[in-house]
């Protein structure tokens, strides 16, 4: 259910979770007050003010927390694919700078690997693996690489920044497909879930007037609204503003254009 929901565009999501919310304080407080023991009453408003109010407050600073930690390895992900789009494109510099006839064969194979990440590797993620295509793909850079035989000192300086390259690149993917899975633990749902939960159990036991149902409901429109956003940033792979290989489309182009 939060995968299909999460496929909204990001302002309807968090509309989504703010009305719901909002809803939820206007309409579950009838419900609530059937049942004698959280029947509101003017006597236990001041209790329950007392109790809602660092309850609300408890929930806010957990909601901050999950925002946090949700953009903070969205920023990690996308930090990442940017650096193995640089060192793609530094290991194209380099076998373009060698002067070689055998770099020169190397490069087609680079760039069929490059857009073999975005056409084949990026799905795959989607269904937590990698693509074997983009495995296979890089096989053969590999094995002509380090067949290479440099014939002079320039060369072998060129070849020894390559093979840095060729091992940095293999790794930025292992390390790629190791964060497909990448998002908050579900420990932080529960505590989040359970804290609103009882948020709004508390916040219906206020005796209702209308002006404390529009107060009440834009209170817990906000803590909807950071909801939707936790929804959003999780799992950058996975939805709708997931972190994108723009980065590595940039690199493909200037390895394209490259001459020199």
């Amino acid at each position: 259910m939060i995968d299909l929901v999460s496929k909204l565009p990001e302002a309807v999501l968090l509309g989504l979770f703010a009305a719901i919310m909002a809803l939820l304080m206007v309409f579950l407080p009838r419900l609530v007050r059937r049942v004698p023991l959280f029947s509101p009453s003017e006597q236990k408003n001041d209790f329950v003010f007392r109790i809602q109010t660092p309850l609300f407050t408890m929930t806010s600073l957990v909601l901050a927390f999950t925002m946090v930690q949700a953009d903070i390895n969205f920023r990690h992900v996308d930090a990442l694919l940017t650096a193995e789009a640089v060192q793609i494109n530094q290991l194209d510099r380099l076998l373009t700078r060698l002067g070689d006839s055998q770099a020169s064969d190397i490069r087609p194979l680079l760039h069929t690997y490059a857009r073999s990440i975005v056409a084949d590797d990026w799905p795959s993620m989607l269904r937590h693996h990698g693509s074997e295509d983009t495995r296979l793909a890089f096989m053969p850079i590999s094995r002509r690489i380090l067949a290479m035989n440099p014939s002079n000192g320039r060369q072998s300086l060129i070849f020894a920044e390559m093979l840095k390259s060729l091992d940095a690149i293999a790794e930025s993917r292992a390390t790629r497909l190791n964060t497909v899975t990448l998002g908050l633990p579900a420990i932080y749902w529960e505590v989040t879930l359970f804290a609103v939960a009882m948020l709004v159990l508390v916040s219906c036991m206020i005796e209702q007037t209308p002006f404390r149902s529009a107060l009440m409901a834009a209170q817990m429109a906000v803590l909807g609204a950071f909801v939707g956003f936790v929804v959003d940033m999780d799992q950058p792979f996975k939805r709708l503003t997931s972190v994108q290989p723009d980065a590595l489309v940039e690199v493909i182009s200037a390895m394209k254009s490259r001459t020199e």
